[in-house]
């Protein structure tokens, strides 16, 4: 039961990967093409507001994954040293707090995307669609922290930490 479950969350999380590469390429072309018209004396009017959605996009979609994948920054200097059952203990509490986090986002951008009523200039996509993301983006956090507290997405920097072995960026 187990391995099905993370294999159908490693199937959606493919799926957001590959979504953000999609959103990458897209982001690099427009950005060219805006330069290249700028020197050609025109512009595109539309890019610096569907840069900013899909920034906005490529960022809070990439959030999850860095959590799944364990990308995030861990403050080891001291905690190193502590006993395996504190820094076992440490991994849960750590994994407790990004759960906080991601309903906060979840119920805060429920509540900006209500508030929000205005739409962007140019394209005249409203702006809710930006809390939208982060509400999406809370949802998948939330999945990925509640399996790592059930023992899955298990990485090897979260393994050596807790075995207490140093790697070689610790040096």
């Amino acid at each position: 039961m187990k391995e099905r479950i993370e294999s159908c969350a490693n199937a959606l999380f493919l799926v957001v990967e590959s979504l953000c590469k999609v959103i990458l390429v897209f982001m690099i072309g427009a950005v060219a093409a805006q330069v290249i018209t700028r020197v050609l004396g025109s512009n595109i009017k539309w890019c610096e507001e569907v840069m900013l959605f899909l920034l906005d996009a490529l960022m809070f979609l990439l959030m999850p994954i860095g959590i799944k994948e364990d990308l995030h920054i861990r403050v080891e200097v001291l905690a190193k040293n502590f006993p395996q059952r504190i820094r076992v203990a440490l991994v849960y509490f750590s994994n407790i707090v990004l759960l906080v986090i991601s309903v906060c986002m979840m119920y805060y951008g429920n509540v900006l995307m209500k508030k929000t009523n205005s739409v962007f200039t140019i394209t005249g996509i409203p702006r809710k669609y930006l809390y939208l993301i982060t509400i999406i983006s809370g949802v998948l956090c939330t999945i990925v922290v509640v399996l790592k507290l059930f023992g899955m997405f298990q990485t090897e920097a979260t393994t050596n930490y807790i075995n207490g072995v140093e790697t070689d960026h610790e040096s």
